[in-house]
């Protein structure tokens, strides 16, 4: 029997002690936090996969924290959150990149910005923030602005890939007893007399003891669900660029400008698997599924990586996309995390923008404390497991490994997309690993097949084929990301 994702349903007689609603990079570390406690635990994710809204869309970088305003909750949190990544990444088998994070500044104004920017970072507890001379910036990142006068240098700035920790949150707590039902949209959320929650989805009906939040973007509309009328959220509309490897002026650092009161700018952003990104923009806008590209905001992006690197190659960009970050308003730009102050056991975590996926594993143990002062009863689990092991990236390999790989199973002496180098062997470890792929674009986001220069052009029809064998479905069944997205719409001779 093949390994993989189970299909699971709702047991309408249960009650689990915490319901997680929300499969971004905060619901999913909120249930790997849970899961080393004795308790029922389970997420509603409204998408076909995890990952799917404003984590897809994240840049990746663990800010280490000497941004936030001191007394906020970003303050707190964020670097509680960064300083937990590198171990976590040793347990949960997810890629790491250390690459430590520039703020350039261009004139005595920016300066000044700097110097309080250091200040921030200690007040913080931050370490290893100082502030540099052009000269040690030059020689630090050659191709940057000769006009740059210094910058704020943060040594202890790391990258992740987003989605891939939301995966090794989720699949770390499967194996812990967690129950993760995708496609699951909250439809209607009761209290019982017994002060239980009934939850109603788009396909089943689930009761539980305390709620938590963790919608993004629709985390007020959730909450209204329930009668809660506390904040209200809007999306933060962000463009960003997707810039090959092979940037002719290549960086290694993480760089931005200086910030506004609202964004850090329009960063130069080397990615955890090595491909760089521009981003982003800031718009908010009112419609909550607005995540289309506009020209202007490309424009403005691929202005922003020229004043940080003058000799940037636009014809390096590979690809665009949007997302957006979800904004509590009226709350000094902060994160919105909280018990609701009218439906005891509710717990908001909400309004997680920047720095979210840098604070995520903090913001785990923040709402798991006040799950327990509301009531809920924490003992450790017994034989809880804290690791999870990713599957083989064939690319890192040395050759004797190679070797030893292909001995074992040829498939993964079969290469799919070449821009990445990625296996038949890893792209069928990827549809059957514990929260398998069930689509191209989980397929990708999984192994990065499709990620490279030709953005899919030579593997996609692969990639389908073989979900297809995997899944035993018929071709034309096989989607490209969300429902009503087929690849194939049929022969076109019979």
């Amino acid at each position: 029997m093949k390994k993989g994702r189970k299909n699971l349903k709702a047991d309408n007689q249960k009650i689990y002690d915490v319901i997680v609603i929300g499969g971004g990079i905060t619901g999913t570390g909120v249930i790997h936090e849970l899961a080393k406690y004795d308790i029922d635990v389970a997420l509603l994710e409204r998408k076909n996969d995890i990952g799917m809204g404003a984590t897809k869309g994240n840049g990746g970088v663990v800010h280490p924290g000497y941004d936030p305003h001191p007394g906020t909750l970003k303050a707190k949190l964020n670097p509680r959150g960064a300083r937990m990544y590198p171990q976590l990444a040793k347990d949960l088998d997810f890629n790491i990149r250390h690459t430590g994070t520039l703020v350039v500044a261009y004139s005595e104004k920016d300066l000044k910005k700097v110097d309080e920017l250091c200040d921030n970072a200690r007040i913080n507890g931050v370490e290893q923030v100082e502030r540099i001379d052009a000269a040690q910036l030059q020689n630090r990142e050659p191709n940057i602005n000769k006009k740059a006068l210094g910058a704020l240098l943060a040594h202890t700035t790391t990258m992740i890939d987003p989605f891939e920790v939301a995966v090794a949150f989720s699949e770390n707590a499967i194996v812990n007893g967690t129950d993760i039902f995708l496609e699951s949209e909250v439809r209607g959320i009761s209290k019982d007399e017994d002060g239980n929650f009934t939850i109603q989805t788009n396909r089943d009906t689930y009761r539980t003891r305390y709620i938590v939040d963790a919608a993004g973007i629709y985390a007020d509309d959730v909450a209204a669900m329930a009668g809660i009328h506390e904040y209200k959220i809007q999306g933060r509309h962000g463009n960003l660029c997707v810039v090959d490897k092979n940037l002719p002026t290549p960086i290694h650092t993480v760089m931005f400008p200086c910030p506004s009161p609202d964004t850090k700018g329009i960063a130069l952003i080397p990615m955890a698997h090595g491909n760089y990104i521009i981003g982003s923009t800031a718009t908010m806008r009112t419609d909550k599924e607005d995540t289309s590209n506009d020209a202007e905001g490309i424009q403005d992006l691929l202005n922003g990586a020229h004043h940080l690197i003058p000799g940037f190659d636009d014809g390096s960009v590979i690809r665009t996309f949007a997302g957006q970050r979800p904004v509590a308003l009226d709350n000094d730009n902060d994160f919105w995390i909280c018990e609701s102050e009218t439906v005891p056991h509710f717990i908001h975590a909400a309004g997680i923008q920047s720095p979210g996926a840098a604070s995520s594993p903090g913001i785990a143990e923040y709402v798991r404390d006040l799950l327990a002062d509301a009531g809920l009863d924490l003992k450790p689990r017994p034989g809880y497991n804290k690791y999870r092991k990713a599957p083989v990236d064939f690319s890192e390999c040395s050759d004797e490994e190679k070797d030893q790989i292909i001995a074992q199973d040829p498939r993964y002496g079969q290469i799919v997309c070449r821009c990445e180098t990625v296996t038949e062997g890893e792209i069928v470890a990827a549809i059957h690993q514990t929260l398998g792929a069930r689509t191209v674009e989980g397929v990708k986001r999984r192994t990065r097949a499709g990620m490279g220069r030709c953005q899919s052009g030579f593997c996609q029809f692969k990639v389908m084929r073989i979900l297809a064998r995997e899944l035993g479905i018929p071709e034309e069944e096989v989607k490209f990301e969300e429902d009503h997205s087929p690849v194939l719409f049929g022969p076109v001779k019979r």
